[in-house]
């Protein structure tokens, strides 16, 4: 058990810091971690990948990568955007889309041997949320003004009292959607990566014992296989929560009522 505790225990540390400089979180010095590598890594992947992408269209439309990259843009375009938006919901497929893939790369990335998700720490999740909330709120304001967006919060045809406690609500909902955005992607991201590393943890043990132990390491390497399935579920999945949501907010600014 203390093995395990001291395995753990390293997997967080693996999980927490990569230092660039040799110093340690906290001491003043510029320290890289993981994640942040890792996430600088799937942007540099996505914008690689959708510009070959591009050219690849342009010059061979019928080729494998072009019909590919053409399916995903297909997809947030009609069940992302107009599915959600209606035809107005044409314009906001760059936006869309680039939050979508990266999330997307950002978790596939993850699932990688040795490598970490971008989306599995709370910096980078946080801030893709805010962006969202800044975004949707900038779209209302200048379809609808400053005064008539504010309006939007104050619901017609009740009475004062109700109608200032359904705004007060609607405000607070408003301010928690930064916060339930980024958690719901950082929570998932990160527990899958940390209940990977447990499992792996517990292969290697079995599979240094001696003896009957190390027939017992099929166990753990079997549910490391058919976790590895599921989080590759979950990769998609977050990323499709993400970008969807991020569309219905959009859609809520544009259509106050």
């Amino acid at each position: 058990m203390e093995k395990i505790g001291e395995g753990v225990e390293h997997l967080l540390h693996e999980l927490s810091v990569l230092s660039v400089s040799g110093g340690e979180v906290g001491q003043g010095e510029f320290v890289l971690t993981n994640y942040m590598f890792w996430l600088l890594v799937a942007v540099l992947i996505t914008m690689v990948f959708l510009v070959i992408a591009a050219r690849r269209v342009a010059l061979v439309p019928e080729s494998r990568l072009g019909s590919m990259i053409e399916m995903g843009i297909e997809f947030v375009r009609d069940s992302l955007c107009v599915d959600v938006m209606g035809e107005e919901g044409k314009k906001y497929v760059p936006f869309i889309g680039s939050i979508f893939f990266l999330v997307l790369v950002n978790n596939l990335v993850g699932l990688l041997p040795g490598a970490k998700p971008g989306t599995g720490t709370m910096g980078t999740t946080v801030t893709w949320a805010l962006m969202v909330f800044v975004v949707y709120n900038v779209i209302g304001i200048r379809k609808h003004g400053v005064l008539g967006y504010l309006k939007s919060f104050w619901p017609k045809g009740i009475m004062a009292p109700l109608a200032a406690f359904v705004a007060l609500l609607e405000i607070i909902s408003q301010l928690v959607r930064p916060l339930t955005l980024s958690v719901r992607l950082y929570a998932n991201m990160y527990a899958g990566h940390v209940i990977l590393g447990i499992f792996s943890i517990f292969g290697a043990m079995f599979l240094e014992a001696s003896g009957i132990m190390k027939v017992a390491a099929v166990l753990p390497i079997a549910i490391q296989a058919m976790l590895y399935a599921l989080e590759l579920f979950v990769a998609v999945i977050q990323a499709y929560i993400f970008s969807v949501l991020t569309a219905v907010y959009i859609n809520g600014a544009l259509h106050t009522h």
